[in-house]
């Protein structure tokens, strides 16, 4: 997928950006607070319909009621229109090739890639990041897994509300139980597919940036007993058999307290568990390698690559991982990278180097 063109009116800092990137490399230089990240955001709203930052209505110009993006974006031979526009309270309107269409229609699931610094956290965070990063950048290549995702969190949701109101006896409990046994078969099964598909990708990459001198193993932690071959109507009865056994726990703590919403995810370096063990540097490189297979799982399912957006993370990584990143995406994706500074040591993978001054943008190279 490559981003043809893109203009902005009253987003952020830009009151009003024509743009059309190239097609590879697009360096993004400029002091921060200067609108940099800004642009990506811009990117990614415009694939997926939202913001990897807060509330969708926080990106509208302060003195403006309203903001919009238009971009075009190219899959193989087809260019696909894309307008937002965002108005306050977050109301969205969205125009694909000139049809008013609903968010799930945007080209977010055939291909953008985001790696931030906060994603170097991931696998010394919490379970819910784990949670969330499988969810929220794996889980866009599948529709259902996302419709049956939604459903769910709105079950458990509903669920957790019976309890703390000690109605977790009465037959509306029973009802809202099994939707959450189906719903979360759904989503585990779903998360138990992608992660098949993703792992051994994950793990391929860490070799290939270690040198194949660390194994590197990804682990799946559920709350079921469940396996890659389980049936979704299996995973049922693993529902219905712990809800038994954890009846009580629940009714006490007033909470759901099993389920894909509670399961976690392990790293493990060879055979050491990478939250308690690993250095920066391997820990970077886990990072490195989630996002680099997460290129390669976009090619896998789609057939083309997908946009990939780098926020100030290049500095973050030595010059090996800087040199392994870029070589790797260098002719192939179309990319974002943002930074305060722009290395010589790295002008060889160099397309074009834009400035960002106050929400101006103007290319350097």
């Amino acid at each position: 997928m490559i981003l043809k063109s893109i203009s902005l009116n009253s987003f952020r800092n830009y009151n009003d950006l024509q743009w059309e990137p190239h097609t590879g490399i697009n360096f993004i230089t400029g002091l921060n607070a200067h609108g940099k990240t800004n642009l990506l955001e811009a990117i990614f709203f415009s694939v997926l319909g939202y913001s990897f930052r807060k509330k969708s209505s926080e990106v509208i110009n302060w003195h403006s009621n309203n903001a919009s993006i238009t971009a075009t974006y190219q899959l193989s031979n087809i260019n696909i229109d894309i307008s937002i526009l965002i108005e306050q309270g977050g109301n969205k309107k969205i125009l694909i090739n000139g049809s008013e269409e609903k968010r799930k229609y945007l080209p977010g699931r055939l291909g953008i890639v985001l790696f931030r610094p906060d994603d170097l956290q991931i696998i010394k965070g919490p379970p819910s990041g784990k949670r969330d990063f499988i969810d929220y950048n794996i889980g866009v290549i599948e529709p259902l897994y996302w419709q049956n995702l939604t459903q769910y969190r709105r079950v458990v949701e509903q669920r957790n509300h019976l309890l703390r109101n000690g109605s977790g006896h009465n037959d509306s409990f029973q009802i809202w139980n099994e939707s959450f046994y189906r719903y979360g078969a759904e989503v585990l099964a779903g998360r138990i597919k992608l992660l098949k598909k993703y792992i051994p990708l994950v793990q391929k990459m860490y070799t290939d940036i270690t040198g194949g001198h660390e194994e590197l193993e990804m682990k799946y932690l559920s709350t079921l007993k469940v396996t890659g071959k389980t049936s979704i109507e299996q995973i049922i009865l693993e529902f219905i058999a712990e809800g038994k056994t954890r009846q009580k726990e629940e009714l006490y703590k007033r909470q759901t307290v099993f389920g894909p919403h509670r399961d976690d995810i392990s790293f493990l370096i060879n055979k050491k568990d990478a939250r308690y063990y690993a250095s920066q540097g391997q820990i970077r490189s886990i990072a490195l390698a989630l996002k680099t297979a997460q290129i390669q799982l976009f090619y896998n399912e789609n057939g083309e690559y997908p946009v990939l957006l780098l926020d100030d993370v290049l500095m973050e990584l030595d010059d090996f991982r800087q040199h392994y990143l870029l070589l790797l995406i260098n002719n192939h994706v179309q990319s974002f990278v943002t930074t305060t500074a722009m290395p010589d040591k790295i002008s060889q993978f160099t397309n074009r180097v834009y400035l960002i001054n106050n929400g101006i943008l103007r290319e350097v190279i």
